[in-house]
């Protein structure tokens, strides 16, 4: 057993991918479309609170210079962040104004609006309404040439799939459509959905392809704690498919990596699978002493109180091991 599931791990990882999708926005009011672009990109940072400032001004310039499909992305975008602060009554008034003043004549302010939409459906639990949502994104983006928005449709489809092999068809889909129209900032997160459908799946090998690829393109588009979870899912696989020297040759440098920019989580992770590999390979004191660590470091994390399964799962690991 693993702390994480490499579905949540996927989540860690592509959160914030959603917003890299800034479309031409030809007859938009420079303004509007300035403090948008401005917006989306403290978005793909997380800096959320100033994002929500932001995109507050875009909705404002987009009202007042008559550019509907700026104040419906912005809405949207509204919308979402609130979602994500979990805000959610005041995220689903913002989407309702975004769908009253939105229309599907404008592509990019409609296409935002059903991918907020759809995330609101997917984190209230109604999987078949987001999938609905997600697959008419799909074909809407496809029809007006939104490329970055259609993977982003992909992806999310990969995520309210039902069954691995719909999670599977769906990555794969997602991956020939990047491929396709050069969408290459997606590859990362896409290889890393397939990667851990696989895993999850008790497919190692192919999960360890899969994360070799998703490291490729995270190495080459994503920011820093994008590279350590991709580095950190590479050692984890090696250690799933029992290559333990591989796997510690990988996890030692995320380790002190985790270290170095002082995140309590990686930090947490990286030493319950240092623990496992030390105690496969017969370093009892050892491995105890890497999970006494990590259940530390979730401590500090938060994890007791926001993550409770990772924190009941290393408490009974520890139990288990030191019977």
């Amino acid at each position: 057993m693993r702390a994480f599931s490499a579905a949540l791990l996927m989540l860690l990882m592509v959160t914030s991918v959603g917003a890299i999708d800034i479309e031409p926005r030809e007859g938009a009011g420079m303004e509007a479309k300035q403090a948008l672009e401005q917006a989306d990109s403290l978005f793909t940072s997380r800096t959320y609170d100033s994002a929500f400032a932001h995109y507050t001004r875009a909705a404002e310039l987009g009202r007042d210079q008559a550019d509907p499909a700026a104040e419906v992305e912005a809405l949207a975008q509204m919308a979402r962040i609130s979602l994500i602060q979990g805000n959610v009554e005041k995220g689903q008034d913002l989407l309702k104004q975004a769908e009253a003043r939105g229309s599907e004549s404008e592509p990019l302010g409609w296409s935002r609006y059903l991918g907020v939409r759809g995330r609101f459906e997917w984190q209230g639990g109604d999987l078949a309404s987001a999938r609905e949502t997600f697959q008419a994104l799909l074909r809407y983006c496809d029809i007006n040439g939104l490329w970055n928005r259609a993977v982003d449709a992909a992806n999310m489809m990969v995520i309210v799939s039902e069954t691995p092999e719909q999670q599977i068809e769906w990555s794969k889909r997602g991956i020939e459509l990047a491929e396709d129209y050069e969408v290459t900032a997606w590859l990362g997160p896409l290889w890393n959905n397939l990667a851990a459908t696989y895993y999850d799946t008790e497919k190692y090998d192919s999960a360890l392809t899969a994360y070799l690829k998703a490291r490729e393109y995270h190495w080459q588009h994503s920011g820093e704690m994008g590279k350590l979870w991709a580095d950190y899912s590479v050692g984890m696989a090696y250690r799933k498919l029992g290559e333990y020297e591989k796997a510690a040759s990988w996890l030692r440098p995320v380790l002190a990596w985790a270290e170095r920019i002082g995140d309590h989580g990686a930090i947490g992770q990286a030493c319950e699978d240092l623990g496992e590999v030390a105690l496969a390979t017969g370093n009892n004191e050892e491995g105890v002493a890497y999970l006494k660590r990590a259940r530390e470091q979730y401590q500090k994390a938060g994890y007791d109180e926001s993550w409770p399964q990772v924190w009941q799962h290393i408490n009974e690991r520890l139990d288990d091991v030191q019977q």
